[in-house]
C-alpha cells in the first residue's frame, strides 16, 4: 500500500495489511507539512538466528511501533525518523524494513535462554 504525502491528514487514518508472513494494522497521521507519524501493531513468525548457538528457529513477532517518515530530509534533532523521496508512504516497504531490522537484533533461542542461568 502506497499514499501520497499531500493526501494525508492531521486526522488518524486507519491501514491494514495483511500477507502470509505479517498482520499489521495502524493508524497514520500528518504531523506538519513533511513529516508523518505512523503507529501499528506487528503481528509475524519469522526465521530468527541464535547467536549463541547459531541455530535457525521460528519466532512470533508481536510488537507495537510508532514511526515518524519525513518527505525529502529531515532537519530536526529526532535521528528516528525515515526520509523518503519520491512523496509517497510504501506501508509495505516500511513493515518489511521493520520485520529485517527486528531479524538482525540479538536473539537467543530456547535451549540456550535455559542454558543462560547454568
Amino acid at each position: 500500500m502506497r499514499i501520497e504525502f499531500r493526501k494525508i491528514t492531521p486526522s488518524d487514518a486507519p491501514f491494514r495489511l495483511e500477507t502470509a508472513h505479517y498482520r499489521c494494522e495502524g493508524t497514520f497521521r500528518k504531523l506538519s507539512q513533511k513529516l508523518v507519524e505512523v503507529s501499528f501493531h506487528l503481528d509475524a513468525k519469522s526465521t530468527l538466528v541464535c547467536d549463541r548457538c547459531g541455530e535457525s528457529y521460528e519466532a512470533h513477532i508481536d510488537q507495537s511501533q510508532s514511526l515518524r517518515i519525513a518527505d525529502g530530509c529531515f532537519e530536526g534533532e529526532d535521528l528516528d525518523v525515515i526520509e523518503v523521496f519520491d512523496h509517497y508512504i510504501d506501508f509495505d516497504a516500511i513493515v518489511s524494513g521493520e520485520i529485517e531490522s527486528i531479524r538482525s537484533d540479538y536473539h537467543f533461542c530456547d535451549t540456550c535462554k535455559e542454558n543462560e542461568g547454568e
